[in-house]
């Protein structure tokens, strides 16, 4: 998704109303990264359908598919903001595999006593 963006060096001043906000952005995008590791994890099971992974995401966050992919165009005119939503995805990632692995050394501990 970032390859796609311009190069511009803009600052966001005033957004349509229609762009999802930042916030929810880097909701979604975790939300979308942890469905396509789940997909890619899968060895056991059946294939996972990705396209219905990506519609549960939207249909969660009640947002348009297409509205979205704009609001994604839209930051990419904005390269600052996108950078900021995507560190904020990679520090929740980050927190969720922490709290993971924590969660994991606790069982883990608890089953050798």
């Amino acid at each position: 998704m970032l390859s796609a963006c311009s190069d511009g060096h803009k600052k966001v001043s005033s957004k349509p109303k229609w762009v999802i906000e930042e916030k929810k952005m880097v909701d979604m995008i975790v939300d979308l990264r942890i469905v396509d590791a789940a997909t890619y994890n899968n060895n056991s099971g059946p294939p996972r359908d990705k396209s219905k992974d990506w519609y549960f995401v939207m249909k969660k966050y009640k947002v348009e598919d297409s509205i979205f992919r704009k609001s994604h165009d839209y930051y990419c005119k904005y390269p600052e903001v996108l950078e900021v939503i995507y560190e904020e995805v990679i520090d929740k990632l980050s927190e969720m595999q922490a709290v993971n692995a924590e969660n994991v050394g606790l069982v883990d501990t608890l089953n050798h006593k």
